[in-house]
This record gives C-alpha cells, structure tokens and sequence, in this order.
C-alpha cells in the first residue's frame, strides 16, 4: 500500500487535518505505529495512547476535539474502526493480489471440473468430476473438493478445508483452514439395541459473503438442505447439525453447537459456548448470552441467555443470586436453629 494523507481521506470519506502530502504505507496499533503507518481511536479511552503515537494518520470520530492533537495528522470519520477495516483491506487485497493466477502442477483437477478465470488452485489441492470454481477464487494447498461442489467468485478457501458433494458456496465466501462442510450428519436409530446409521444424502448452501472460522463443521442435510445465508459470520469451533436452516446476517460465536433441523431468522446472534437444541424456531434480531442453553422456541427481537434460558435481564439477576447461595444458605440455616430453639 502506498497513499498520500490526501488519497486516504478521500477513500475513507473523512476529513483531514494535517499534513496532506504525507506517504502511508501501512497500518499499526497506536503505541506500535510508525510516520508511515496509520491507526485509529476507536474510544477517548485510549486517548493517552493517541496522543503519544507516531503514527502518520490516526483516525477519529467526527465530533473528536482535535485541539488536543496539536501537530498530529487526523483524519475525521463517522466511524474510526471501520475506516480502519477499509485500510486493512487494501493491505490485505494487494497480498492475495501478490499470490498470481495459477495451477499448482501437483494438484488433482479431474475432468469435466471447471476452473474460473484468474483462479488459483495450491499445491496438493483435489478438485472432483463435475465441480466448478468462480472466478478469482483462490483454492490454497491441501484443500479437497467434492464431485458436483459449486464455489463462486471471489471466494478465498484455506489450507486443509474439506467440501463434500454436491455443496454449493455463493460467491467472496471466506474458509478458514480445517473447516469441514458436508460432512455426514450424526443420524442414527437404534433397531434391536444396535445403533444403525441413517444415510445422509442431502447437501449443504451457503449464501454469498459468508466467513467461516477455522475448524467449523456444517453437516449435509439427512435429505434436502442445510443453508448458510448470505452475510451470515461464523467463528471457529461452531458445529451446526443436518438440516439446520440460518437466515441472513447472522453472526455465530466460537463453540456454539447447533443441533439438527433447527431453524434461525436474520440477524441472529448467538454468543460463545452456547448449546441450540433441534427442531427450534429462533425468529429474526434474536440475541442469545453466551454460556446459554437454549430449549425452546424463540419469538423475534427476543434477548435471552442462562440455563435454563430466560430473558437476559432476569438471567442476568439469576447469576448475580448464584453467587449468594452460600450466604442465603447460612442464613437459612441460622433462621432455622432459631425457629427450633424457640419451640423447644
């Protein structure tokens, strides 16, 4: 990355004060960055920090008092974070960028799969009969891809991902490596006290701009579908069960576990370490606590959390009484020693 002062301000859509000629070539904490680099303050928290940077730009909220910067370069935004993200994504453009528009030699492409224009496949890679891959996608080494998988353009799949058959990913789709989609749902039915498996011969969806973390599963369907919306975030270590159904723009924390057929609106979010029991209906603008265990059914814009789960407030005032136990005890004990030594 290579930009003037002047060239970021018109890219973020901010206001700069300061030094217009001056050269950024990168991006860094506050008490990290360099002359070069640019950074941001995302809260007057950590105000001591900016005003000690060296940083060349930092960017500040739009009603920030830039008196207190006196000869620093700043750059007004409605939002210093996200301006921030735009930064990194140029960085992070021109890297994939560098990697080119090739075909590793020791990769596997059966015949009759197809590769988009300016795809790149990494060493070791196995693409199956009948798959497709967009264009611009970029398949890292050691990934293998199912017959019949379809992936959109602009996806970027890391190292180790697994896709099965017949799964269809939309397009600027992001997989983290270990990820494993389509594998088998756990379905099984137990006939004369033995455990017999039941086929898994569904598929899996994701929609576009949908990012999955490292070492996430998402199981095909028994029959019919599992689906991902688009703009749905997933993070690592999420497990989401045969024939589950989640809408748009949902956002996924690590270690949630998903079971079977469970059906999620838009705009859920479910935080971390949170168990989703099967054949639920979560509505859409649901938020869930972490540490949550959800068994029933939710309405939309309902906020709830705890085990058992129940509205976040009165979760909330749940746990606060769970850590008096042991005092509501004693004194418990105590009324009852009193209430005893008065009818003797």
């Amino acid at each position: 990355m290579k930009l003037t002062a002047l060239e970021l301000a018109t890219i973020v859509s901010g206001e700069l004060i300061g030094d217009k000629s001056i050269v950024l070539t990168g991006a860094n904490g506050l008490l990290e960055a360099k002359k070069n680099e640019i950074s941001f303050l995302e809260s007057l928290k950590y105000l001591s920090k900016a005003l000690k940077t060296e940083a060349g730009i930092i960017f500040v909220a739009a009603d920030t008092d830039i008196l207190q910067f006196k000869d620093k370069n700043v750059i007004k935004v409605s939002d210093p974070r996200y301006a921030y993200g735009i930064v990194l994504s140029i960085i992070e453009k021109e890297k994939f960028d560098s990697i080119g528009k090739s075909v590793h030699a020791s990769s596997s492409i059966a015949d009759g799969a197809k590769l988009g224009k300016d795809a790149y496949i990494g060493q070791n890679v196995v693409i199956e009969t009948g798959a497709e891959i967009g264009n611009n996608a970029k398949i890292f080494p050691n990934v293998y891809i199912g017959k019949n998988v379809k992936i959109g353009k602009e996806c970027l799949i890391y190292s180790n991902v697994i896709i099965r058959e017949d799964t269809a990913i939309g397009d600027r789709v992001v997989i983290q490596p270990g990820v494993v989609i389509g594998g088998d749902g756990f379905g099984f039915t137990t006939v004369n006290g033995k455990m017999c498996k039941i086929p898994q011969v569904g598929r899996v969806e994701i929609g576009d701009d949908v990012e999955i973390g490292a070492n996430t599963t998402i199981d095909r369907a028994t029959v019919d579908v599992t689906r991902i919306g688009s703009g749905t975030k997933i993070d690592n270590l999420v497990q989401i069960g045969h024939n589950v159904q989640i809408g748009e723009n949902c956002l996924i924390v690590a270690q949630v576990g998903i079971s079977g057929s469970t059906r999620l609106g838009n705009n859920v979010t479910i935080g971390g370490q949170t168990g989703v029991m099967g054949h639920l209906k979560i509505g859409n603008n649901v938020m869930i606590a972490s540490w949550s265990c959800v068994s029933g059914h939710l309405n939309d814009g309902e906020q709830v959390g705890g085990n058992p789960i129940a509205p976040i407030n009165q979760s909330i005032k749940a746990r606060v009484l769970m850590r008096k136990l042991p005092e509501i005890y004693r004194d418990l004990k105590k009324m009852k020693k009193h209430l005893e030594n008065k009818q003797t």
